[in-house]
């Protein structure tokens, strides 16, 4: 059995590991209510922009837009992970769904986190691209630096269809990996609530659609980044609330032990005051 000291070296480290886990699961708390934030803020502009390119592609655009069709080459993807760690199974149930899409249908990778990075590398699959967030919250910027070379990539036929794989957020306790294809623009369905009123575009309706497509595609990735972040908040807050509430049965179980063996060194010395008190005696 352990001595009383080194039990109470253990719940002294226990202890000073859990304020810390307290600490980061208030902290992930609240970049998580901001994540969210930004999450809803962000979802109107990609509305209105479907709204807007499902009326155009309604009537009838030019099937000669380079991003309304597809390429002769292989899929590519864009795989969002984060770049620490400290969230759970967040990046492992991620990453663990972008492989089986990637060895469905093979191609090369772009990823935008350490995580994802370390991943591909490590298994050999063809990297084309990585990326890392430099701020805290996602920013739009983020999303047309990604996107830039890899509109040109799809031009030119390096690869026939852009997919993005990231972490839905759906609650606190609830996010799963998803894929969404972003090149080429796939049929767009305009919420049912859209108004029947007619429009003119100027100075053509192809013209506005080429340069609403690309807007769409960077909001699309955006949107995707903020729900990643807000998985990956998410995630966080659990694991350390969790982590914290592992350290507090820990430590119950090591007051136990402290105050067994401390009980178990009293008996002893009573015992031997007595056997020397019984010997003296005799």
């Amino acid at each position: 059995m352990a001595s009383t000291r080194d039990i109470k070296r253990r719940i002294t480290s226990v202890s000073s590991i859990q304020q810390i886990t307290k600490a980061m699961e208030m902290v992930a708390s609240a970049k998580l209510r901001r994540a969210q934030a930004n999450v809803i803020a962000a979802r109107p502009y990609t509305t209105k922009l479907v709204e807007v390119i499902s009326r155009i592609l309604a009537k009838g655009a030019e099937s000669d837009i380079p991003m309304l069709n597809p390429g002769e080459g292989p899929p590519a993807y864009i795989v969002v992970s984060s770049d620490r760690g400290l969230s759970g199974p967040y990046n492992g149930n991620l990453l663990r769904y972008a492989h089986e899409k990637v060895q469905e249908n093979p191609g090369p990778v772009i990823t935008v986190g350490r995580k994802a990075r370390d991943y591909v590398v490590r298994r050999g699959i063809e990297h084309i691209g990585e990326y890392s967030l430099p701020y805290e919250e996602p920013r739009y910027a983020d999303a047309t630096r990604i996107m830039e070379p890899l509109f040109a990539n799809f031009q030119q036929g390096v690869f026939g269809s852009l997919h993005l794989i990231y972490t839905e957020f759906v609650s606190v306790l609830s996010h799963k990996p998803i894929m969404v294809q972003l090149l080429p623009v796939a049929e767009l369905k305009a919420p049912e609530d859209v108004s029947s009123a007619q429009y003119l575009y100027e100075p053509s309706q192809d013209v506005v659609l080429q340069g609403l497509l690309p807007r769409y595609v960077n909001s699309v990735v955006y949107q995707g980044l903020l729900e990643a972040k807000a998985s990956e908040r998410g995630a966080q807050m659990t694991a350390m609330k969790s982590a914290t509430e592992n350290a507090d049965e820990m430590i119950d179980k090591l007051t136990l032990s402290y105050n067994r063996a401390r009980q178990t060194a009293i008996t002893l010395e009573i015992l031997e005051v007595v056997s020397g008190a019984q010997a003296l005696e005799g």
